[in-house]
């Protein structure tokens, strides 16, 4: 198998021009073009309307706990919010503070990516034609006789390529992270294993991101049993805060066995399960009944098995659900791709059961907890670390406005009160260690503070991989798809099939909720109480006398 060498040989100027190469077009589907407000020619940057010495203010269109208003949220001196209201007049520090103006502009806490493994970043998404597996192990070493996937992505250590990285994941509104790899400066990132000081000031126990709870990494695929290599003890789990293991990725039976062999020992209330598609109703009401977690990486899933977590069963279970992008080599470049990738899926394959806010809450509110943070960062709250994303408004309304943003219309990107990534006029002002990058012919800046790294640097490093961002009238170059597709459903959605699981209208037990027949089901749509709606739809799966 082959990857597309075009994506090692795209010019720089695809990452800085506002007039960039032509890309390849995959078929994204509806929901990651579907029509957006017309803005009509640059962005409404956000301004400094007064400058102080302590603080700043932003003012304008705020996604607060309650509810959008039009308001202020004021940030002290030490990079915590200390005001969300209509009017911050009467809290300290007011008249301090350097006045920050977005009208036309969202207000939102920062994004938080509660999966990736940046150390992986260093080969651009892999092309594999209409393949597609049952298992991750499938892909990762041909077990069960499925040809692997080709070449395989390497780890680095490199400082440099991280940093570049997670510099795209800024340029998307983010300031957090869960990833197996990091560096200071940047994203905080909140894995167990890493430096303490990418917290970048959070306090408490980190994550345990586990990659392998069942010391599979050989390839060890099991339909039965848990004589895997080395099953991780609920005493190792547990030793940080949340517990963040990959647990049933892949649609096959060894991948729902994967949770039958953990689900007692090692999924409790700490545990955000990583991937989680290979479970049925019964499954997912244990996850329920055991307060655990849901990170959901669609674009990687469907790209990789042609399916995802059945997340209409989870949201109709009341599990509490994460999204994160998994990795570059088959997930999204940053998390607005993948926002776009979940909008897509709830639009065309989901019946809609996800609001814009749910969507946007997966991305903020919802990542911290199940990072174990939830307290310090997710929410414009008071008392909160100041990690704040600011987007166009003409993108969407309040919540779509994220959504629906391209890296042009992040205005400015604040972690812990400090300027990330921003409109130069905004970062130039209050920023430190910025430089000017042009943006889809926007002025922008990145404000690096990565120990021997600059812009320069990360563009020379990351370009023959993979570009550092595409402007929004773009798909990117290479893009996983976000429509599902296997041989069984090749043809996605029709008048004869609207959620395109192959299943045709007349006889879907879900027909606009996406549920394929799959292998761990016995080949059949997932219907565990047999009552003729499926699990997908169906608000009491396990009770037969309620749909």
């Amino acid at each position: 198998m082959q990857r597309c060498l075009l994506l090692v040989a795209l010019p720089l100027a695809l990452a800085c021009s506002s007039t960039p190469a032509a890309v390849p077009q995959t078929d994204a589907g509806p929901g990651d073009s579907s029509p957006q407000p017309d803005g009509g020619g640059a962005t409404t940057p956000c301004t400094i309307k007064s400058q102080g010495t302590a603080g700043t203010l932003l003012q304008g269109r705020v996604l607060a706990p309650s509810g959008p208003i039009d308001g202020e949220v004021l940030v002290d001196a030490a990079g915590k919010i200390a005001c969300v209201d209509t009017s911050c007049a009467q809290a300290a520090g007011y008249a301090q503070a350097t006045v920050l103006s977005c009208t036309g502009s969202v207000i939102s806490p920062g994004l938080v990516n509660a999966h990736d493994h940046t150390n992986y970043a260093t080969i651009a998404p892999e092309a594999h034609g209409q393949t597609r597996w049952l298992h991750r192990q499938g892909w990762r070493t041909g077990a069960g006789g499925e040809p692997p996937l080709l070449p395989a992505p390497k780890s680095t250590t490199d400082v440099t390529t991280i940093a570049g990285a997670e510099l795209r994941f800024v340029l998307g509104g983010a300031t957090s992270i869960l990833s197996s790899g990091g560096v200071s400066g940047l994203l905080r990132n909140v894995a167990d294993y890493k430096n303490p000081q990418e917290l970048e000031g959070l306090t408490g126990k980190t994550a345990y991101f586990d990659t392998f709870p069942l010391g599979d990494s050989n390839g060890t695929e099991l339909a039965s049993g848990c004589a895997y290599p080395s099953v991780r003890t609920a005493g190792a789990a547990f030793t940080d805060g949340v517990y963040a293991p990959h647990i049933a990725e892949g649609i096959n039976a060894a991948a729902e066995n994967e949770f039958t062999c953990l689900k007692d020992t090692l999924v409790t209330s700490q545990t955000a399960i990583i991937h989680g598609v290979g479970l049925n109703a019964t499954d997912v009401d244990q996850v329920q009944k055991h307060g655990a977690m849901l990170i959901w990486s669609p674009r990687s899933n469907i790209d990789l098995y042609g399916n995802t977590a059945s997340v209409t069963v989870f949201k109709n279970a009341g599990v509490p659900i994460a999204l994160g992008t998994d990795w570059l080599p088959s997930g999204s470049m940053n998390m607005l791709r993948e926002l776009a990738c979940a909008d897509s899926l709830n639009q065309r394959s989901f019946g809609g059961a996800f609001s814009a806010q749910d969507l946007w809450a997966m991305a903020t509110k919802g990542s911290a907890k199940a990072t174990g943070f939830g307290s310090q960062i997710g929410e414009l709250v008071v008392g909160e670390q100041a990690d704040i994303a600011v987007f166009d408004g003409r993108s969407g309304a309040d919540y779509a406005a994220v959504i629906h943003a391209g890296v042009e219309d992040v205005h400015v990107v604040m972690r812990g009160g400090k300027i990330l990534y921003g409109d130069t006029a905004v970062t130039s002002a209050i920023g430190t260690a910025c430089v000017d990058l042009d943006v889809c012919g926007e002025k922008k800046q990145v404000c690096i503070d990565v120990p021997s790294v600059t812009l320069a640097a990360i563009q020379q490093v990351t370009q023959p991989i993979y570009p550092l961002f595409f402007c929004k009238d773009q798909t990117p170059a290479g893009e996983p798809s976000c429509v599902p597709y296997r041989d069984t459903y090749p043809d996605g959605t029709s008048a004869t099939d609207r959620d395109g699981d192959g299943v045709a209208d007349a006889a879907d037990d879900c027909p606009d909720v996406f549920n394929p027949a799959r292998p761990l089901d016995n080949g059949k749509q997932s219907d565990v109480d047999g009552d003729g709606a499926g699990d997908a739809c169906d608000a009491k799966p396990l009770d037969p006398g309620v749909h």
